[in-house]
């Protein structure tokens, strides 16, 4: 399966089943299954085995606990105070051990969840950056915010995993336990919980499968209405130049509006639910008396096997009963599950040629030159031909400006080189990526220091005087000065201006010292006499120069211009369609 054969939010359309089918149960070994394959699986075996023991210990005192109070009920039923006080005891004693179980559990619980968040949370993030996934989830928008996916998704879907993992071993344990227990009092007490219990599970399921989607859906709006508010605080500057506070105002209200219209259809829902489980839950405390009360009146029962089988009942068709007390919290697990899950097939896929007789620009690695062989480049829809049957070659040493009118794919064309772009058809030769550098119009800043800014992506133990020169070639001395030296870590994309931005992307450059380099309106927030020393100084550098730029001025810098053009002819068929 390929990223651009799915139509845009297909997977998570189909994704939000309205039950918990085949597909569903896929999604989840999907997820689940990579980690406990993983090197980390005997560390993770060896911590699900003692929360295994924990909860079977937990199960048997439970049982226990049944037959002391049957017991303690029986001394008070006769007045037997000597034994009533031993019993009292023994019941403090099992409490004394079941304390280290009820503190034990949760804390390993936790380190288990830790340790496969982190693991799982490195697998995404590994698999998001692959292939350039990430830019191709973003550019064609298949999945929304995968920030979130992986920041709190990833959180509650281990979490999840373990908790209901454990819940349903003990449900099991408990089932089996006190079946027993309750067979032994009572034959067709047990049969009517049975009935009992696989009725209101149906009816649970029947009600609230619904919830499924609603809870998805409601992820999704919350998340979106979250990027809004991070995306107007980031441009709060731009908002303001504009007067956009009025239209700001307004979207924020549209897509807060979809956050309250979903959310009130999930209260409904919700409502339905608690109507029926409510109910069940509530009369299922009065069934075993309405079963056993004849009997215990008749003389068959002691008050204390009584009080045991309405015990008994009670954690019995709670532990059957586990659906329909967990189902608005499982439709809630679900939709996480299928968030993921669309995640992880999208990242799977992105970058990957599509299947079948589409056209693709074939890239060709080749460490001595950037070559262009009859290339054309077309919009991701084929519709539009932006270059034809393009041919050039940039050899070592060389130093090429491409220019020409907006509109006409300069800057497609450096993401095809990239490998970002592959829309369209022809060949690209070029050298491997640890070989090249691109520099877009807008510099990227990483999150950290002015050193850690200078030696991204590939420079590393650069001296402290290196950085400082490098820093004085840029005209960007002052920045250690001015911010408290080369560690202190600043939203640098805040506190620099434009041309600041890209001084830094060329002190960069001159650290990495990458064998190709291709600048997209690097220069365009500097004036004249700032861009000539900087195309100066790297010109002393071996490093091969490819330029994108309007501006006359770059011609002195550079051995050859290449004008381009829109092409004449439009694409038919449509490029990429067969």
């Amino acid at each position: 399966m390929n990223i651009d054969s799915v139509p845009r939010h297909d997977v998570d359309r189909v994704s939000t089943s309205d039950r918990f089918d085949r597909d569903f149960w896929q999604r989840l070994w999907r997820l689940i299954g990579p980690y406990w394959r993983s090197d980390q699986r005997r560390w993770a075996i060896t911590l699900i085995a003692v929360m295994t023991v924990l909860n079977l210990a937990s199960v048997g005192m439970q049982a226990m606990f049944s037959y002391v109070s049957r017991d303690i009920m029986n001394t008070l039923q006769v007045k037997d105070a000597a034994r009533f006080y031993h019993l009292m005891i023994l019941f403090g004693t099992w409490i004394v051990l079941f304390v280290p179980i009820a503190a034990f559990y949760p804390y390993i619980t936790g380190l288990l969840q830790i340790d496969w968040r982190d693991w799982l949370t490195e697998s995404f993030v590994g698999r998001m950056f692959k292939h350039n996934a990430l830019y191709h989830i973003m550019r064609d928008h298949t999945v929304d915010n995968p920030d979130q996916r992986i920041s709190e998704d990833v959180n509650s879907f281990t979490g999840g995993a373990l908790n209901y993992s454990m819940t349903v071993l003990q449900a099991i344990v408990t089932a089996i336990t006190f079946f027993g227990i309750l067979w032994v009092i009572s034959h067709w007490l047990a049969v009517c919980l049975i009935g009992y219990a696989i009725a209101g599970t149906w009816l649970a399921v029947v009600i609230g499968r619904r919830l499924v989607v609603i809870n998805f859906n409601q992820q999704r709006y919350e998340a979106d209405y979250r990027f809004a508010l991070v995306h107007a605080r980031d441009n709060a500057e731009a908002i303001a130049l504009y007067q956009g506070a009025r239209d700001e105002a307004k979207q924020l209200r549209g897509r807060f509006a979809g956050v309250v219209k979903n959310f009130k259809l999930l209260l409904l829902w919700q409502r339905h639910l608690m109507f029926f489980t409510s109910a069940y839950d509530n009369v299922a405390g009065l069934v075993p008396y309405f079963v056993l009360a004849g009997a215990y009146f008749s003389g068959r029962f002691e008050l204390g096997e009584f009080t045991q089988a309405a015990y008994a009942f009670s954690v019995l068709q709670g532990s059957l009963s586990l659906v329909v007390d967990q189902f608005q919290a499982l439709t809630d697990y679900a939709s996480v599950v299928n968030r993921l899950a669309a995640f992880e097939q999208y990242c799977a896929a992105a970058g990957q040629a599509e299947n079948g007789d589409a056209a693709r620009i074939e890239m060709v690695q080749d460490e001595s030159k950037v070559a262009l062989q009859e290339l054309t480049l077309a919009t991701p829809d084929g519709l539009r031909v932006l270059q034809r049957n393009l041919s050039l070659a940039v050899g070592k040493g060389d130093a090429v400006l491409l220019t020409g009118p907006s509109g006409i794919g300069k800057t497609s064309l450096m993401r095809a080189i990239a490998g970002l772009w592959e829309f369209g058809r022809g060949r690209i030769l070029r050298p491997p990526s640890e070989q090249m550098m691109f520099m877009p119009q807008k510099p990227y800043l990483i999150l950290g220091s002015i050193r850690q800014q200078l030696q991204y992506p590939r420079a590393e133990n650069i001296r402290d005087e290196e950085l400082l020169e490098v820093l004085r070639q840029v005209d960007l001395a002052h920045l250690p000065a001015q911010f408290g030296g080369l560690d202190v870590e600043h939203n640098w994309a805040d506190v620099l201006s434009g041309g600041e931005q890209q001084r830094l992307a060329f002190a960069r450059l001159l650290l990495n010292r990458p064998r190709f380099a291709i600048l997209d309106e690097a220069t365009s927030a500097l004036d004249l006499a700032a861009e000539e020393r900087l195309y100066k100084r790297l010109s002393c550098v071996p490093t091969t120069i490819i330029s994108i730029g309007h501006r006359p001025s770059l011609r002195k810098f550079h051995k050859r211009t290449i004008e381009l053009s829109r092409p004449l002819i439009p694409a038919s068929p449509p490029i990429g369609v067969s």
